[in-house]
């Protein structure tokens, strides 16, 4: 809308404008009022007084010039709409603010339009009755006659100046016309000069706060490289992102988890400001996050602050080898986000990125000479004294007892035996709440090398194969597993390569048997495995049946089931009883009828032995 707008009915202009006015002669006493104008002007110029001021004052001797009360001042902006840039009342003074809120040339202001289209004066006197003004305009500011004037500078519209008597009617001569009109080409000149000086004053600006930013980008960058060439951790790579920001720092996984944070202590921050997850499902973060790219590698989010969402965040990707990898967050707390920040935070980022793929080449290949050390203790193809020292640098000492884990791989395309020995460890490192295990991949299995903290006892081994059972079991959905084997404790260097051939015998047993669901430990199998490892397992099996057929076949299996009980109570009648629940006597009759039965004394020691290892046979015959 226009301040001091349109007028209202056409009123008597000069012939070249828009009417006409009783014809009159310019005084050159009046002249020199506009050149003496001017020259105040100039000169508060060359005292170097900023741009708006210089405005003001033009609206400020046009008035005095013109003898009116009121004067506003339109600039012509890039997009080519006119926008109000200083005014002056004389009984309200500077209205300059009131001014910028508005608009000239809009549409229904045919008055202004016809300044810009005919770059000479216009002369409405009649405001009231003249279609052409902005009439809600014209209303607000009580205007009843009004001189619209061009800025012409090098033939074009560069600004609009309007006058008028607020709230009273005011007859221009046509001498106030062409003194209007002559005061607005000097002050084009002199307009489009200062605008010239602002453009290259900030254009200067720029170029310093380019250059500023360029040196503290060039130590941001020293500072970085030097602190990775030094050996500096992810940790320090963030602490000395917040310090160089003054801001907190976070560095997200791609789940938005935690890897490493850092606050300047002023802040006295005791836990990461972390990004909630309200913010992240907003639509909005989430179109800004999923578009971040190589391309467009960070931005402000959310970009606008609610009620309720706390913070800001500047949010950078991390692309490691191609693929995202998590996030750099630099946190709007203490200080607001600036475009520096931006640089920083993708300059972070891009170092970080470079640590992080380092780390893991390391550990890649740290993780290959342990699976390496390891082939090379099952193997025995190193003397003792070298595995022993070894040893420490992959966190295995020897000199505790241990014990191997054998997983059974099935065959799946989609599963490297990589990716395999991987998900086995991690698993451990979950279920055991210890560092991942060293492990060696081998054709169709993974073997994992497990320590005892409390050198093997009953109850610790006990712990582990539940624990191993669990691994087993969390394995499933991911990994097809067959038998899992326990070896036995292994407390000298030299007994590793013989508990990995006894944990293969046992699993030919398992695959021998079809069996494939549960733990064995090699331990339980005793007598049994040395039969069965001769290769005749049918001979065994059948064998098995044959031992137990008379007692099998004469009830309903109570005798049998009392046999499993007096050999698994190593031949003891209470223990039997005990697990029976009956009485002592109750299994000595039982153990009557069967010595009946098979002609065979079940209490005496040979007896006892082939009936334990008739059971074993059947048990791992029926898995």
């Amino acid at each position: 809308m226009t301040l001091l707008p349109s007028a209202g009915t056409e009123s008597t202009t000069r012939p070249d404008a828009v009417g006409t006015v009783p014809p009159a002669s310019a005084d050159p006493p009046r002249e020199r009022d506009v050149i003496t104008a001017f020259a105040e002007i100039t000169g508060e110029a060359i005292g170097d007084a900023d741009l708006e001021h210089l405005l003001r004052s033009v609206c400020v001797k046009l008035c005095s010039v013109i003898g009116v009360s009121r004067s506003s001042l339109y600039l012509k902006r890039p997009d080519g709409r006119f926008r109000g840039a200083a005014g002056h009342c004389s009984d309200q003074g500077d209205i300059t603010e009131a001014v910028k809120r508005q608009e000239s040339g809009i549409a229904g202001d045919r008055f202004s339009r016809e300044v810009i289209e005919t770059a000479r004066p216009v002369l409405i006197d009649d405001v009231a009755n003249d279609p052409r003004p902005h009439r809600r305009t014209m209303e607000h500011w009580r205007v009843r006659a009004m001189l619209g004037v061009p800025l012409v500078f090098d033939g074009e519209v560069i600004g609009l100046l309007f006058v008028d008597d607020k709230d009273r009617d005011h007859v221009y001569t046509q001498e106030d016309v062409e003194i209007a009109e002559m005061f607005a080409q000097l002050s084009a000149l002199f307009i489009s000069q200062a605008m010239l000086n602002v453009r290259l004053r900030s254009q200067a600006s720029e170029i310093a706060r380019s250059r500023n930013t360029l040196a503290y980008l060039a130590d941001v960058h020293r500072k970085l490289t030097n602190a990775v060439l030094e050996g500096a951790d992810i940790h320090s790579v963030v602490t000395l992102l917040s310090s160089l920001s003054a801001k907190p720092v976070v560095l997200y996984d791609e789940d938005f988890r935690v890897l490493a944070w850092a606050s300047p202590a002023t802040l006295g921050l005791d836990r990461p400001p972390v990004i909630s997850q309200q913010v992240r499902r907003m639509p909005s973060v989430e179109a800004e996050l999923a578009g971040l790219s190589p391309e467009r590698p960070s931005a402000i989010v959310p970009p606008t602050l609610s009620v309720g969402l706390g913070r800001r965040h500047l949010m950078c990707r991390l692309i490691i080898e191609g693929r995202p990898n998590g996030y750099l967050g630099i946190v709007e707390v203490g200080r607001s986000l600036e475009t520096v920040d931006s640089h920083l935070a993708e300059h972070g980022a891009t170092v970080l990125s470079l640590q992080i793929l380092s780390e893991r080449r390391q550990i890649e290949t740290q993780g290959q000479a342990r699976d390496d050390y390891l082939s090379d203790l099952l193997r025995n193809t190193r003397d003792k004294e070298h595995l022993l020292r070894r040893g420490p640098q992959f966190g295995i000492d020897l000199t505790h007892p241990h014990v191997l884990v054998r997983f059974e791989l099935s065959a799946d395309p989609r599963t490297t035996a990589s990716a395999a020995q991987r998900l086995v460890t991690r698993r451990f490192r979950e279920v055991f709440g210890i560092d991942e295990p060293a492990a060696v991949k081998l054709p169709g299995h993974v073997i994992v090398l497990v320590p005892l903290p409390d050198g093997g006892s009953a109850e610790e081994m006990q712990t582990l194969r539940d624990r191993v059972g669990r691994v087993r079991e969390s394995l499933q959905p991911e990994l097809a597993t067959g038998a899992t084997v326990i070896s036995g404790v292994c407390r000298e260097v030299t007994g590793f390569p013989q508990a990995a051939r006894e944990m293969k015998e046992v699993a030919d047993i398992a695959r021998s048997f079809d069996w494939s669901d549960g733990v064995l430990d090699v331990t339980e199998l005793g007598l049994f495995r040395v039969v069965v490892s001769s290769g005749r397992v049918k001979d065994a099996v059948r064998f098995a049946h044959e031992y137990v057929h008379a007692v099998r076949g004469a009830d309903d299996g109570v005798l049998l089931e009392t046999w499993r009980a007096f050999v698994a109570a190593e031949g003891r009648v209470q223990g039997a009883a005990l697990a029976l629940e009956v009485h002592e006597n109750t299994v000595r009759y039982r153990m009557g009828k069967i010595k009946e039965l098979t002609g065979l004394d079940p209490t005496s020691l040979d007896v006892l032995l082939a009936a334990r290892l008739a059971f074993q046979i059947l048990d791992f015959a029926a898995r």
